[in-house]
């Protein structure tokens, strides 16, 4: 063959790589918004599968020995406690106040109002405080208070004087003072030594 066939030939062969080439390109801008439609499904797909296998991995705890999740306890909400108890009421112009002792703490003084370990001080009357919460209403009354009440700083009350015996003398020697005494028995003797 010669150089001009050969060359021929080559060249042929290239338009016919650049042709298909062409058409390749013509043939993918007519199918390109279909293809990228559906990636974009399967994207979308595949997120919401990726994301049920979370849930679903979450829901079933790897360290756990059934594999299943914790069941939530129910816990029955109840009032809150009153710690303490109402020592006093006192009623003046100016305000009311209600005065409850802890134990082993300071007492506290609360008006119509104030919140006292998660009851509000609603009102406060002769003999009674009426304290409300989101669970009701609760009437305290004044009580005495117990031996759990004491403060470790705190002492007892006093002893009266009266009570308290007065303290041994010493003895006395022997001396003029016993005569009297051997007179009232009887047994002193007049003129002896």
């Amino acid at each position: 063959m010669s150089k001009r066939v050969r060359l021929l030939l080559l060249c042929a062969g290239l338009a016919a790589i650049l042709m298909a080439g062409a058409l390749f390109m013509l043939a993918a801008d007519k199918k390109a918004p279909d293809l990228l439609a559906g990636n974009r499904n399967n994207k979308e797909q595949a997120d919401d599968r990726a994301d049920k296998l979370v849930a679903e991995i979450l829901k079933r705890p790897l360290f756990s020995e059934e594999r299943q999740p914790p069941h939530p306890k129910i816990v029955k909400a109840e009032p809150p406690k009153l710690q303490g108890r109402l020592a006093g009421v006192m009623l003046r112009p100016d305000g009311r106040v209600a005065l409850f002792t802890r134990p082993g703490g300071r007492p506290v003084s609360v008006k119509e109002g104030d919140v006292i370990d998660g009851w509000t001080t609603a009102k406060i009357e002769a003999g009674r405080v009426t304290l409300t919460s989101s669970f009701g209403e609760q009437v305290v009354k004044p009580t005495n208070g117990g031996a759990d009440e004491l403060t470790p700083g705190s002492r007892p009350a006093k002893k009266s004087s009266a009570a308290k015996k007065p303290p041994a003398k010493p003895a006395q020697t022997q001396g003029p003072a016993q005569k009297p005494q051997q007179v009232a028995n009887g047994t002193a003797t007049a003129g002896k030594k």
